[in-house]
């Protein structure tokens, strides 16, 4: 176990070269009380980020930036928000062309003050180094101040920050946080103690392995770099620790069969991991949850591809004694068409309250009649056996009670979050739509209904609410807004 005596905010790289470490202090009180993610000002409402990593900042293009809409008792308040940008003051660094600022979003209580907090990546910044800033919650929200900025042990090409995730690998109840970087097929991860923060730092590695036992490589078949990777974590051998899923697609890796997949990493008490299950499969999203209510987490992997599926499906690879089982399938509800990109997005919540996650899942280029990639957003719902197409719910821009009108390439859906924005304890469904109206972008809300007779639960469309550039005040800076929706 980590000693907690000292503010202390450790980065460690996993990979085939081991683990390296660093620790940054600074002031902070810590309160015994702890936010849900997203909940920046606690309230005990989620509220709405936003990310644009291809917004423009200042005249940089691509620079990118974040919008944080509050959670109100009615959904997102659009009166009520921030723009967040390394332009902005007290962040460290500044914007510059092709940083993409905002390509990642997650969010837990860091420091344990009562606020959740928010850690940004930027996979381009610095000739692609990437980085990765923290914005401190309050009782007003984010405010852009006491920020932190971490770049461990990067160089040009590695892409540091380009999918985060936010868990707990010691059961301890302290959050860490994992970062991608997939210029060198691994993942790192920070943890933090109760004090720490600080207003501008710049992490630097050292030897120090803080106590973590064996860490494997990240099963990208020794490549150097991939082309793209994902991170998720949720407790999936039931030991009270979070593991990790790292998942990769590496087009250059000369055995075919080996080029996307995924491997999980088991959490241990020491802080550390030891190497699971590798699985090679198909992904495009990645989410881990718990549907079934068996106190294990299962993966979820979204692949777009229309074969086996047309249209793409969602696999679900369970815990258990062994290992994983067997993955059950689900296809687009209501039957596919080919490139639907069903299984684009991926995104974990309990919207009917029963206590088992369901599932957001985004296919952003399906057709409503003549209407090309108008996208749909579904909520696929979780039972004693899995998640289940039965029942599952869908909502498009022609919805009823759906502010607005669906039109071509709107690509709703690119992005799906599932988050409890108007504090019923309910998560309510949230979609991107980066195409709409000339790519500024927008994201839907839909409100988790009230429970039914039945004890399922839907999407009350009749509480819609479209989250646009223009009243967020983003209008013409490129913001696609939808491309990346923290959850």
């Amino acid at each position: 176990m980590r000693t907690r005596g000292s503010a202390l905010l450790a980065v460690a790289m996993v990979g085939a070269s081991g683990l390296a470490a660093v620790a940054l202090a600074g002031p902070a009180e810590a309160q015994a009380r702890r936010a849900q993610p997203f909940d920046f000002n606690g309230d005990g409402r989620c509220d709405v980020a936003l990310g644009s990593p291809d917004g423009t900042v200042g005249g940089k293009r691509s620079a990118g930036f974040v919008t944080i809409v509050s959670g109100a008792k009615g959904g997102p308040n659009a009166s009520r928000r921030v723009v967040l940008s390394q332009d902005a003051k007290g962040v460290p660094g500044a914007a510059r062309p092709g940083d993409r600022f905002g390509a990642s979003l997650a969010s837990a209580d860091f420091d344990r003050d009562g606020y959740a907090d928010l850690a940004v990546g930027a996979p381009g910044d610095d000739a692609r180094a990437g980085s990765v800033t923290i914005f401190w919650g309050s009782r007003s929200g984010l405010t852009g101040r006491a920020t932190l900025r971490t770049e461990a042990r990067r160089a040009p090409g590695h892409r540091f920050g380009e999918s985060l995730a936010t868990g707990d690998i010691e059961g301890d109840g302290n959050p860490e946080l994992f970062v991608t970087v997939p210029g060198t097929s691994t993942f790192t991860w920070l943890y933090f103690t109760p004090r720490t923060r600080t207003t501008t730092a710049t992490a630097a590695p050292s030897t120090s392995a803080q106590g973590a036992s064996a860490v494997g490589s990240t099963s990208a078949q020794g490549a150097a770099d991939v082309d793209r990777s994902w991170v998720a974590s949720g407790d999936i051998n039931g030991d009270g620790r979070g593991d990790v899923v790292y998942a990769w697609f590496d087009g250059d890796d000369p055995t075919v069969e080996h080029r996307r997949g995924f491997t999980v990493f088991n959490g241990t008490a020491r802080g550390g991991f030891t190497r699971g299950t590798t699985v090679y499969t198909t992904v495009h999203a990645l989410a881990v949850a718990d549907f079934n209510g068996d106190r294990r987490a299962d993966i979820a992997v979204g692949d777009m591809d229309d074969r086996p599926s047309a249209g793409g499906r969602v696999s679900v690879f369970t815990s258990g004694f062994l290992g994983l089982d067997r993955p059950y399938s689900i296809a687009r509800p209501g039957g596919g068409t080919a490139e639907d990109d069903f299984g684009a997005s991926l995104a974990s919540g309990d919207v009917n309250g029963d206590g088992r996650a369901d599932l957001a899942v985004g296919a952003p280029k399906t057709d409503i009649g003549r209407t090309f990639d108008a996208g749909t957003a579904y909520v696929l719902f979780g039972t004693p056996s899995g998640l289940s197409a039965r029942g599952a719910r869908h909502v498009t821009l022609d919805s009823p009670g759906v502010p607005g009108t669906a039109r071509g390439y709107d690509y709703l859906g690119a992005e799906v979050a599932l988050l409890d924005a108007n504090g019923d304890g309910r998560a309510d469904l949230i979609a991107g739509a980066p195409g709409f109206d000339r790519d500024n972008g927008a994201a839907l809300y839909i409100p988790a209904a009230a429970a039914r007779a039945s004890g399922t639960s839907g999407l009350a469309t009749s509480g819609a609410i479209g989250l646009t550039a223009r009243p967020l005040g983003v209008q013409g800076r490129g913001a696609e807004l939808g491309t990346t929706l923290g959850h």
